[in-house]
Protein backbone atom coordinates (compact mmCIF):
# COMPACT_ATOMS: atom_id res chain seq x y z
CA UNK A 1 0.00 0.00 0.00
CA UNK A 2 1.28 3.65 -0.82
CA UNK A 3 1.72 6.25 1.56
CA UNK A 4 -1.70 7.97 1.29
CA UNK A 5 -3.38 5.05 1.27
CA UNK A 6 -2.11 3.77 4.69
CA UNK A 7 -2.85 7.65 6.06
CA UNK A 8 -6.57 7.10 4.30
CA UNK A 9 -6.91 3.36 5.95
CA UNK A 10 -5.65 4.74 9.28
CA UNK A 11 -7.90 7.82 9.49
CA UNK A 12 -10.66 6.11 9.02
CA UNK A 13 -9.88 3.42 11.79
CA UNK A 14 -9.34 6.27 14.10
CA UNK A 15 -12.63 8.13 12.71
CA UNK A 16 -14.73 5.21 12.98
CA UNK A 17 -13.26 3.79 16.53
CA UNK A 18 -13.49 7.41 17.98
CA UNK A 19 -17.09 7.64 17.26
CA UNK A 20 -17.46 4.19 18.96
CA UNK A 21 -15.22 4.63 22.03
CA UNK A 22 -15.72 8.28 22.88
CA UNK A 23 -17.90 8.38 25.37
CA UNK A 24 -16.56 5.57 27.13
CA UNK A 25 -12.91 7.17 27.23
CA UNK A 26 -14.37 10.47 28.91
CA UNK A 27 -16.42 7.99 31.38
CA UNK A 28 -12.86 6.47 32.10
CA UNK A 29 -11.30 9.88 32.26
CA UNK A 30 -13.48 11.50 34.51
CA UNK A 31 -13.92 8.29 36.22
CA UNK A 32 -9.81 8.69 37.22
CA UNK A 33 -10.25 12.13 37.96
CA UNK A 34 -12.89 11.39 40.50
CA UNK A 35 -11.36 8.23 42.24
CA UNK A 36 -7.59 9.83 42.32
CA UNK A 37 -9.14 12.86 44.12
CA UNK A 38 -11.58 11.37 46.81
CA UNK A 39 -9.32 9.75 49.73
CA UNK A 40 -10.06 5.83 49.84
CA UNK A 41 -10.91 6.36 53.40
CA UNK A 42 -13.59 9.08 53.08
CA UNK A 43 -14.91 6.18 50.19
CA UNK A 44 -15.06 3.34 52.39
CA UNK A 45 -17.02 5.95 55.36
CA UNK A 46 -14.03 5.92 57.97
CA UNK A 47 -13.75 9.42 58.53
CA UNK A 48 -16.86 9.05 60.17
CA UNK A 49 -16.42 6.03 62.10
CA UNK A 50 -15.95 6.15 66.08
CA UNK A 51 -12.34 5.06 66.82
CA UNK A 52 -12.99 1.42 68.37
CA UNK A 53 -10.33 0.48 71.43
CA UNK A 54 -9.40 -2.76 71.52
CA UNK A 55 -11.42 -4.53 74.61
CA UNK A 56 -10.63 -7.47 76.28
CA UNK A 57 -13.66 -10.28 77.21
CA UNK A 58 -15.85 -8.29 80.49
CA UNK A 59 -15.79 -11.64 82.33
CA UNK A 60 -13.48 -14.09 83.58
CA UNK A 61 -12.49 -16.71 80.67
CA UNK A 62 -13.32 -19.27 83.34
CA UNK A 63 -17.07 -18.09 82.70
CA UNK A 64 -17.34 -18.73 79.22
CA UNK A 65 -18.58 -22.09 78.09
CA UNK A 66 -16.23 -23.83 76.81
CA UNK A 67 -15.77 -24.54 72.42
CA UNK A 68 -16.99 -27.90 73.11
CA UNK A 69 -20.29 -27.11 75.45
CA UNK A 70 -20.49 -23.94 72.64
CA UNK A 71 -20.20 -26.35 69.65
CA UNK A 72 -22.91 -29.14 71.43
CA UNK A 73 -25.31 -26.19 70.97
CA UNK A 74 -24.80 -25.32 67.43
CA UNK A 75 -27.63 -26.54 64.68
CA UNK A 76 -24.82 -28.16 62.94
CA UNK A 77 -21.15 -29.53 62.91
CA UNK A 78 -18.97 -26.42 63.77
CA UNK A 79 -15.72 -25.82 61.92
CA UNK A 80 -14.53 -22.72 63.61
CA UNK A 81 -15.34 -20.66 66.91
CA UNK A 82 -14.38 -17.07 67.74
CA UNK A 83 -14.71 -15.35 71.34
CA UNK A 84 -14.98 -11.54 71.36
CA UNK A 85 -16.80 -8.97 72.67
CA UNK A 86 -20.18 -7.20 71.51
CA UNK A 87 -20.83 -4.03 73.18
CA UNK A 88 -19.51 -5.11 76.42
CA UNK A 89 -21.56 -8.43 75.99
CA UNK A 90 -18.51 -11.72 75.30
CA UNK A 91 -20.16 -13.69 72.49
CA UNK A 92 -19.02 -16.35 70.55
CA UNK A 93 -19.18 -16.48 66.46
CA UNK A 94 -19.45 -20.05 65.29
CA UNK A 95 -19.32 -21.25 61.62
CA UNK A 96 -20.58 -24.16 60.61
CA UNK A 97 -19.63 -26.94 58.22
CA UNK A 98 -22.41 -26.00 55.55
CA UNK A 99 -20.88 -22.16 55.60
CA UNK A 100 -23.45 -20.50 58.05
CA UNK A 101 -22.86 -19.20 60.98
CA UNK A 102 -24.51 -18.54 64.43
CA UNK A 103 -23.73 -16.25 67.23
CA UNK A 104 -24.37 -16.89 70.97
CA UNK A 105 -23.81 -15.28 74.16
CA UNK A 106 -20.64 -16.50 75.14
CA UNK A 107 -21.46 -17.35 78.81
CA UNK A 108 -24.75 -18.91 78.78
CA UNK A 109 -24.56 -20.36 75.07
CA UNK A 110 -28.00 -18.34 74.37
CA UNK A 111 -28.88 -18.06 70.61
CA UNK A 112 -28.37 -13.90 69.91
CA UNK A 113 -28.33 -14.58 66.07
CA UNK A 114 -30.24 -12.96 63.99
CA UNK A 115 -30.01 -9.85 66.19
CA UNK A 116 -32.96 -7.84 67.32
CA UNK A 117 -33.62 -4.06 65.58
CA UNK A 118 -32.04 -2.92 69.55
CA UNK A 119 -28.90 -4.77 69.05
CA UNK A 120 -28.19 -3.30 65.05
CA UNK A 121 -29.32 0.03 66.25
CA UNK A 122 -26.60 0.04 69.41
CA UNK A 123 -24.01 -1.36 66.76
CA UNK A 124 -24.42 0.77 64.66
CA UNK A 125 -24.58 3.91 66.89
CA UNK A 126 -21.56 2.83 68.32
CA UNK A 127 -19.35 2.94 65.45
CA UNK A 128 -20.83 6.28 63.72
CA UNK A 129 -19.14 9.13 65.38
CA UNK A 130 -21.11 12.53 63.97
CA UNK A 131 -23.72 13.56 66.54
CA UNK A 132 -27.14 12.75 64.22
CA UNK A 133 -30.84 11.17 64.33
CA UNK A 134 -31.26 7.71 62.85
CA UNK A 135 -33.82 8.24 60.26
CA UNK A 136 -34.53 4.76 59.83
CA UNK A 137 -33.91 0.77 60.69
CA UNK A 138 -34.85 -1.57 58.20
CA UNK A 139 -33.66 -5.05 57.83
CA UNK A 140 -33.24 -5.83 54.03
CA UNK A 141 -34.11 -8.86 52.78
CA UNK A 142 -32.46 -8.05 49.06
CA UNK A 143 -30.16 -6.37 47.48
CA UNK A 144 -29.77 -2.63 46.60
CA UNK A 145 -27.07 -0.02 44.98
CA UNK A 146 -25.80 0.46 48.32
CA UNK A 147 -25.01 -3.03 49.66
CA UNK A 148 -24.41 -6.23 47.41
CA UNK A 149 -23.04 -8.35 50.20
CA UNK A 150 -24.64 -11.45 52.09
CA UNK A 151 -28.02 -10.90 53.17
CA UNK A 152 -30.52 -10.20 55.48
CA UNK A 153 -28.92 -6.69 56.56
CA UNK A 154 -29.57 -4.62 59.07
CA UNK A 155 -29.55 -0.96 56.99
CA UNK A 156 -29.42 1.68 59.91
CA UNK A 157 -30.07 4.92 57.77
CA UNK A 158 -28.48 8.43 59.76
CA UNK A 159 -29.81 12.16 59.40
CA UNK A 160 -26.40 13.56 58.30
CA UNK A 161 -25.30 15.33 55.48
CA UNK A 162 -23.54 12.66 53.62
CA UNK A 163 -26.62 10.77 53.76
CA UNK A 164 -25.41 7.78 56.20
CA UNK A 165 -26.04 4.09 55.73
CA UNK A 166 -25.04 1.82 58.08
CA UNK A 167 -25.25 -2.05 57.49
CA UNK A 168 -24.68 -4.30 60.21
CA UNK A 169 -24.76 -7.88 60.08
CA UNK A 170 -27.79 -9.86 61.91
CA UNK A 171 -25.54 -13.07 61.99
CA UNK A 172 -22.30 -11.61 62.57
CA UNK A 173 -23.31 -8.84 65.40
CA UNK A 174 -20.85 -6.53 63.72
CA UNK A 175 -20.72 -3.27 61.28
CA UNK A 176 -20.63 -4.53 57.68
CA UNK A 177 -20.69 -1.89 55.14
CA UNK A 178 -20.89 2.04 55.30
CA UNK A 179 -22.39 4.14 52.69
CA UNK A 180 -22.04 8.01 52.37
CA UNK A 181 -22.59 9.85 49.19
CA UNK A 182 -19.00 10.12 48.72
CA UNK A 183 -19.35 6.16 47.98
CA UNK A 184 -22.22 6.51 46.21
CA UNK A 185 -20.24 8.69 43.71
CA UNK A 186 -17.56 6.89 43.80
CA UNK A 187 -19.32 3.62 42.88
CA UNK A 188 -21.07 5.22 39.80
CA UNK A 189 -17.93 5.66 37.74
CA UNK A 190 -16.52 2.39 39.34
CA UNK A 191 -19.07 1.12 37.43
CA UNK A 192 -18.40 3.14 34.18
CA UNK A 193 -14.63 2.31 34.67
CA UNK A 194 -15.18 -1.74 34.98
CA UNK A 195 -18.50 -1.53 32.37
CA UNK A 196 -19.95 -3.86 34.72
CA UNK A 197 -23.82 -2.20 34.89
CA UNK A 198 -25.31 -4.94 37.14
CA UNK A 199 -23.30 -6.39 40.00
CA UNK A 200 -20.15 -4.18 39.39
CA UNK A 201 -17.89 -6.38 40.50
CA UNK A 202 -16.62 -8.08 37.17
CA UNK A 203 -13.28 -6.40 36.01
CA UNK A 204 -12.86 -9.41 33.48
CA UNK A 205 -16.15 -8.54 32.27
CA UNK A 206 -16.34 -9.58 27.59
CA UNK A 207 -17.82 -6.14 27.19
CA UNK A 208 -14.54 -3.99 28.97
CA UNK A 209 -12.03 -6.35 27.17
CA UNK A 210 -13.62 -5.51 23.73
CA UNK A 211 -13.77 -2.03 24.78
CA UNK A 212 -10.05 -2.40 25.65
CA UNK A 213 -8.78 -3.64 22.80
CA UNK A 214 -10.77 -0.83 20.76
CA UNK A 215 -9.10 1.71 22.72
CA UNK A 216 -5.55 0.45 22.24
CA UNK A 217 -6.42 0.15 19.00
CA UNK A 218 -7.56 3.49 18.41
CA UNK A 219 -4.78 4.60 20.26
CA UNK A 220 -2.21 3.10 17.95
CA UNK A 221 -3.82 4.17 15.37
CA UNK A 222 -3.50 8.30 16.41
CA UNK A 223 0.25 7.54 16.94
CA UNK A 224 0.24 6.24 13.32
CA UNK A 225 -1.42 9.46 12.19
CA UNK A 226 0.79 11.54 13.70
CA UNK A 227 3.87 10.58 11.26
CA UNK A 228 1.40 11.54 8.58
CA UNK A 229 0.71 15.04 9.86
CA UNK A 230 4.25 16.24 10.55
CA UNK A 231 6.56 17.72 8.12
CA UNK A 232 10.45 18.76 8.56
CA UNK A 233 9.71 22.07 8.54
CA UNK A 234 7.57 21.59 11.42
CA UNK A 235 11.11 20.59 13.79
CA UNK A 236 12.43 23.76 12.56
CA UNK A 237 12.05 25.87 16.14
CA UNK A 238 14.53 22.69 17.62
CA UNK A 239 16.80 22.69 14.93
CA UNK A 240 17.04 26.71 15.26
CA UNK A 241 16.46 27.12 11.79
CA UNK A 242 14.18 30.23 11.00
CA UNK A 243 11.34 30.58 8.52
CA UNK A 244 12.18 32.19 5.79
CA UNK A 245 10.39 35.57 5.02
Amino acid sequence: MTKQKWHKFFAQTHKWVALVLGLQLIAWTAGGVVMSWIPLNEIRGRHNAAEQEPMALPVATDALMTAPALAAKATGPVTQLTYRDMLGTPVALLTLKDGSRELRDAVTGTPLSPLSEDWARRIADADFMPEAEMASVTLLDRHVIDYRGPLPVWQITFADEENTNIYVSPTEGRVVGRRTDRWRLFDFFWMLHIMDYDEREDFNNPLLMITALSALLFSISGIVLLFFRFYRRDFNFILGKKKKA
